[in-house]
């Protein structure tokens, strides 16, 4: 694995103009949605950095940005150095190639009407992987057998409606694998996926990390999952980052109330460990205009006058772990 960082993700912001009517309007300001604020990351290879928090933290909209489905408000995303947005304007097909995304729900992934063979040949076309169709087919069996997905040659003639949502999700991870991706976007890949079949998705895509050496942005709800295949964890609130460092770390000493919270309100963590749960109370506000104060401050059982008057600077523990909060070590 390489020392230097490889995915550089600095500054990057996504800001929805908002066109409801309330008092803010009277201000007459423009109003923003602050998706995501201000998120600058890394990712090395052969590395799995972990997005964890609530729903509409921002950390979907994020994998979005990075994987140019969404043009950022501000900042961009590098890879090896160069800007994704100049990658995408000279080549696009490379830039895809290079870059792939698993989304949530598989059964959205492919087209109902083609063949598992034709979904899967179609991309080693596009790209000119492997000399003719025979050769191309052989591959794709070779890809299917390794994915545990036998008898291939009976996959391949199948349609998509024919398979489970885990052999499904498993084929979208094996056809990303044929264009050998530098960098993987893996937004809740096993959230609607039965138990059983977490791990075998979970496992495929340590794998694709560890022998491909490609960087993977693993973004989840679940907490303890997100701590089995992560190397480092950040935690998002209201489209920030509020926490990050190893997933060891992170989990076991967090520094952010929010994390705290969450983690306390997660059984699975440590079944013999006995924490007492920390109630977050109400819901996350609306991204609109947030602050100027932190964030968390209206649901933060320990928040102070200091938490409502600015947003907290970043504060470096050891081992590069951080975290915006004012109130650590007081």
């Amino acid at each position: 694995m390489e020392n230097r960082e490889f995915i550089s993700i600095e500054d990057v912001a996504m800001w929805y103009p908002y066109k409801g009517k309330d008092k803010a309007k009277a201000t007459g300001k423009k109003n923003w949605i602050k998706a995501v604020d201000g998120v600058s990351l890394s990712i090395k290879k052969g590395e799995i950095l972990g997005i964890i928090g609530e729903s509409g933290c921002g950390k979907s909209t994020l994998g979005r940005i990075l994987t140019r489905l969404e043009k950022p408000t501000k900042g961009d995303c590098f890879i090896n150095g160069v800007s994704t947005g100049a990658m995408i304007k000279k080549d696009a097909k490379e830039f895809h190639k290079t870059v792939q995304i698993v989304f949530q729900n598989p059964f959205d992934t492919f087209t109902p009407r083609d063949t598992i063979g034709k979904i899967l040949m179609r991309p080693l076309k596009n790209y000119k992987i492997g000399k003719n169709d025979q050769e191309r087919y052989q591959i794709c069996l070779k890809g299917l057998e390794q994915g545990g997905l036998r008898p291939a040659e009976d996959i391949m003639k199948r349609f998509p409606h024919e398979l489970s949502g885990g052999q499904l999700q498993r084929i979208s991870i094996i056809r990303s694998m044929f264009l050998n991706p530098q960098f993987i976007i893996a937004d809740e890949p096993v959230s609607m996926l039965d138990v059983s079949v977490r791990a075998d998705i979970i496992n495929m895509l340590i794998d694709l990390s560890r022998n491909q050496g490609a960087a993977v942005l693993f973004i989840s709800h679940d907490i303890a999952l997100t701590r089995y295949i992560s190397d480092y964890i950040a935690v998002m609130y209201l489209g920030r980052v509020v926490e990050y460092g190893t997933a060891d770390d992170v989990i076991k000493n967090p520094q952010h109330p929010y994390t705290k919270a969450l983690i306390s309100n997660c059984a699975s963590i440590d079944p013999e460990e006995k924490v007492q749960n920390i109630a977050i109370e109400g819901e996350p506000p609306t991204p609109l205009n947030p602050g100027p104060g932190c964030y968390f401050e209206p649901r933060c059982y320990c928040a102070c006058e200091t938490c409502r008057q600015s947003y907290p600077e970043k504060i470096v523990m050891e081992n590069g772990h951080w975290a915006t909060c004012s109130r650590i070590n007081k």
